[in-house]
C-alpha cells in the first residue's frame, strides 16, 4: 500500500513537470501599422520547468488574425505547438480603494440626514412647546402681565415660531439634496462593483526544454483594427527655391488595449492583398439581344447632352492638356507602388478608440519647377503649380497637403498620384497679385446669320490678365472651344490668338509672359453653323 502511494506521488510530481503551465500578461513591445491592419509583437520574459510548459499569453486583442501568428524565442528550447483562443474572464469595473471611498462618502451622507432629522425633531417639540406657552400666558382674568409685556411676549413667540417654520424649510432642501446625492452614490457603486464578463484573446504554447531555464517569447500577429492615413505639409519660401514636403501620418488602432511606448512602424504594404495568381477562364460568345428602341423624349435627351460640352479641368499631372468627357484607359490606375517602411525614432503610445495620433515621420527636399496656372472660364484665379519631376523617388501616397507658402498658411490641396505621368503637379493654391477675368468683348456684332437653313452664329471672348506683382510672370492658360458630335452643326475656329489648338478636345493652350504691373489681352473667336430650326447649347 505504502509503495503505491509513493508511485502515485511520483507520477503527480511527472505529471506537473512535463505540462507545467505558466499564464503571463505580455507587453507589445513593437507595432508595425499598415494603411489597413497592423503586425502586432507582444514579449514576454518566461520560466521553463524540464520537460513540457504549457505557456498562456493572456489579454490580447480578441479580433487577432490566428492564421498570421508567429512565434519567436531565444532560448533553447522547442515550440510544440501554437493555437489561438477566445476566452471569457470576469473583472470589476472599479478598483478596490474608490470603491471604498465611494462606500465612506455614502456613510457620511448618511449622517448628514440623520443629523437632519433629528434637528427637525428638535424643532417641532419646541414649536409645539411655544404654542402651549402662548396659550396659557393672558389666559382668563387672573393673568398678571401688563398689556406692553403682553405684546412683547407675542412678538417673540411669533419671531421664533417664524424662524423655526424657516429652518424646517431650510433643513428639508438639504436633506432633499443630500438623498438625490445619497441615490446618485448608490448606483455608481452598484455600476463599479458589478462583475463583467470580458472577452479577450490567448495564444497557447506548448513549449519543451530539456533545463530549468527563463527564456523571452515573442508572439507576432496581425490585426485588422488599426490604420494609418497620410497627410503633408507643403512649404514653400519662393520660386527660386526647392520645394519642402512634410509626409504625416494620422494613426489609430481600436484593439481593445493601449499600446504603451511601443516600437512603432509605418508600413505602405498591403499585408492582406490577395497574393493568388490571375486565372484567364473561356470567355463565351452569343448572340446580341437588341435593347427596346428609346422613346422620343429619350432621343431629345440624348441629342441635348451630345450638343453640350462641359469643359473639365485637366488633371493635375496633365495640367498641359484638357481632359476629354471620356477618361482614357492610360490617365488612371490604382495606387500601387513598392512598399516602404517608416520607424519613428521614439517609442509612442497609442490608446485605442482615442482621436487618431498625427506624427511626422520623413521630411524631403523636392526638385520643383514652378508655373502659373489658370482657367479663367471654370475659376477666375491664377494658381501656382509646383511640378515634380519623377516624383516616384519619395514614395508619396494620396492625401491632404497644408499648403504654406513663406511660413504663411494659405489653404490645402490634395495630392492624387493615380496617374502615369512622369511629372506630378501640386497646386499650391491662388497668387492674389495675379488676376484674370474671361468676358464677352462688347466691340463685337454678335447678331446671326442666316444661309438656307442654317444659321451662322458668332462667338468671342476676351482673357484679362493683369499682373500685380514687381516681377514679370509666365502663366500657362487654357480655354476651349465646343466639340461637335452632330454631322449637321460645324464649329469653325476663326482667330485663336496665338493658342495652340487641339481640335480632338477643343483645347485651347496658351503659355505667355506678363511683365511686371501690366496687363494683357486674348481674344479668341469661332463660329457656330447649325440648323435655323434648331437650338445648340455652347
Amino acid at each position: 500500500m505504502k509503495s503505491s502511494l509513493s508511485l502515485l506521488t511520483l507520477c503527480l510530481v511527472l505529471g506537473n513537470t512535463l505540462f507545467a503551465q505558466t499564464k503571463v500578461s505580455s507587453k507589445i513591445s513593437e507595432a508595425t501599422v499598415y494603411r489597413s491592419g497592423a503586425k502586432l509583437s507582444s514579449t514576454a520574459s518566461v520560466k521553463l520547468n524540464p520537460g513540457q510548459n504549457q505557456v498562456i499569453f493572456e489579454k490580447l486583442p480578441v479580433y487577432l488574425n490566428p492564421s498570421s501568428m508567429q512565434v519567436r524565442m531565444d532560448g533553447k528550447a522547442t515550440l510544440l505547438s501554437a493555437a489561438y483562443r477566445q476566452n471569457a474572464v470576469e473583472i470589476q469595473s472599479g478598483s478596490s480603494s474608490g470603491i471604498q471611498a465611494l462606500q465612506d462618502s455614502m456613510e457620511e451622507m448618511k449622517d448628514q440626514v440623520a443629523q437632519f432629522l433629528a434637528e427637525k425633531e428638535v424643532l417641532t417639540k419646541e414649536e409645539a412647546s411655544l404654542a402651549q406657552n402662548q396659550a396659557r400666558v393672558g389666559a382668563g382674568e387672573n393673568s398678571a402681565l401688563t398689556i406692553n409685556e403682553l405684546k412683547e411676549l407675542t412678538q417673540y413667540y411669533r419671531s421664533r415660531l417664524a424662524e423655526i417654520k424657516n429652518r424646517h424649510l431650510e433643513l428639508d432642501i438639504l436633506k432633499r439634496k443630500a438623498d438625490r446625492t445619497h441615490q446618485k452614490m448608490g448606483q455608481r457603486l452598484a455600476k463599479i462593483t458589478q462583475k463583467e464578463t470580458q472577452v479577450s484573446g490567448e495564444i497557447v504554447l506548448q513549449v519543451e526544454s530539456a533545463t530549468a531555464q527563463t527564456i523571452n517569447i515573442a508572439c507576432i500577429y496581425f490585426l485588422p483594427a488599426a490604420s494609418w492615413v497620410p497627410s503633408y505639409d507643403l512649404r514653400s519660401e519662393g520660386v527660386d527655391k526647392p520645394l519642402r514636403l512634410v509626409h504625416k501620418a494620422a494613426i489609430q488602432q481600436q484593439s481593445g488595449l493601449d499600446w504603451s511606448n511601443v516600437k512603432l512602424k509605418l508600413s505602405t504594404a498591403q499585408p492582406l492583398r490577395n497574393n493568388n495568381r490571375p486565372v484567364l477562364n473561356p470567355q463565351y460568345i452569343n448572340y446580341y439581344i437588341y435593347a427596346t428602341k428609346p422613346t422620343q423624349r429619350d432621343e431629345e435627351r440624348d441629342l441635348k447632352q451630345s450638343n453640350m460640352l462641359q469643359l473639365r479641368e485637366a488633371p493635375a499631372s496633365i495640367a498641359d492638356g484638357l481632359a476629354s468627357e471620356e477618361t482614357s484607359e492610360e490617365e488612371l490606375f490604382s495606387e500601387e507602388q513598392s512598399s516602404e517602411e517608416f520607424e519613428l525614432p521614439q517609442a509612442q503610445t497609442l490608446i485605442s478608440g482615442a482621436e487618431a495620433l498625427t506624427l511626422r515621420y520623413k521630411e524631403d527636399q523636392m526638385e520643383a519647377i514652378y508655373q502659373y496656372h489658370a482657367v479663367p472660364k471654370l475659376d477666375p484665379g491664377v494658381f501656382l503649380l509646383a511640378k515634380i519631376p519623377n516624383y516616384g523617388r519619395y514614395g508619396l501616397l494620396s492625401g491632404t497637403a497644408q499648403i504654406f507658402l513663406n511660413d504663411t498658411y494659405v489653404g490645402q490641396s490634395e495630392i492624387d498620384i493615380r496617374t502615369v505621368a512622369d511629372t506630378l503637379s501640386l497646386s499650391l493654391g491662388r497668387d492674389e497679385d495675379i488676376s484674370i477675368k474671361r468676358v464677352k468683348p462688347t466691340d463685337i456684332s454678335y447678331a446671326p446669320k442666316f444661309l438656307n437653313n442654317f444659321k451662322k452664329e458668332l462667338i468671342a471672348y476676351d482673357i484679362i490678365i493683369k499682373n500685380n506683382k514687381r516681377i514679370p510672370v509666365n502663366i500657362e492658360i487654357l480655354d476651349q472651344v465646343p466639340v461637335s458630335r452632330q454631322q449637321d452643326i460645324s464649329v469653325e475656329l476663326i482667330d485663336k490668338a496665338g493658342a495652340q489648338y487641339t481640335p480632338d478636345f477643343g483645347k485651347l493652350y496658351w503659355r505667355i509672359d506678363v511683365p511686371a504691373f501690366s496687363s494683357k489681352t486674348l481674344r479668341f473667336k469661332y463660329e457656330l453653323k447649325y440648323p435655323k430650326d434648331k437650338q445648340v447649347t455652347h
